[in-house]
């Protein structure tokens, strides 16, 4: 079964803390993501692991498409330019 993506929107990573993931968006409101078992998480471009993210570091999370609290990818590094929530 292929996975479609949700949305996306980029932010500043706040912290993570098991599964959680939580983030400051470009409005200043913060916000967290349970990231699914199978997330994709990427550092610079590399495979990495979630507990990797730095605070302060910014990310662009995509969301599971039945579930915008769910993050199916991150990816993070200074390549990431804070934009708004895409559809």
């Amino acid at each position: 079964m292929t996975k479609l993506p949700g949305s996306w929107h980029t932010g500043t990573v706040v912290g993570v803390a098991g599964d959680k993931l939580t983030t400051t968006c470009r409005e200043g409101e913060q916000h967290t993501h349970t990231m699914s078992e199978d997330v994709v998480v990427t550092c610079d471009g590399k495979a990495c692991k979630a507990a990797d993210l730095k605070t302060g570091t910014p990310v662009q999370v995509t969301t599971h498409r039945d579930n915008a609290k769910v993050a199916t990818a991150v990816d993070s590094g200074q390549h990431i330019r804070m934009s708004v929530k895409m559809a």
